[in-house]
């Protein structure tokens, strides 16, 4: 497992849409309000691939929150589902 900190807005968007219990995170808040969360080293990998120059793993988190909502057919407030297991 390897711990980041993403952002409030990435800590949420995670938040909302994986089930209780189905990722790691720990309860202090950095000096921004962000998260500290858990993740294993493939889902690191993954997100590093999806990371362009400059962005960070916040940015990413929420790219991939908007690409589910924008979803042809997604009902508006509908759960979507962020994983950080990717094809």
């Amino acid at each position: 497992m390897i711990r980041i900190a993403i952002t409030a807005a990435a800590f949420n968007a995670v938040a909302k849409t994986l089930p209780v219990g189905s990722f790691a995170y720990e309860p202090e808040t950095t000096a921004d309000g962000g998260r500290f969360i858990w993740i294993d080293r493939r889902a690191r990998g993954q997100l590093d691939a999806l990371r362009g120059p400059g962005e960070s793993y916040s940015e990413i988190i929420l790219k991939l929150a908007g690409i589910e909502a924008a979803k042809p057919g997604r009902k508006r407030g509908s759960r979507t589902s962020i994983s950080f297991d990717f094809p």
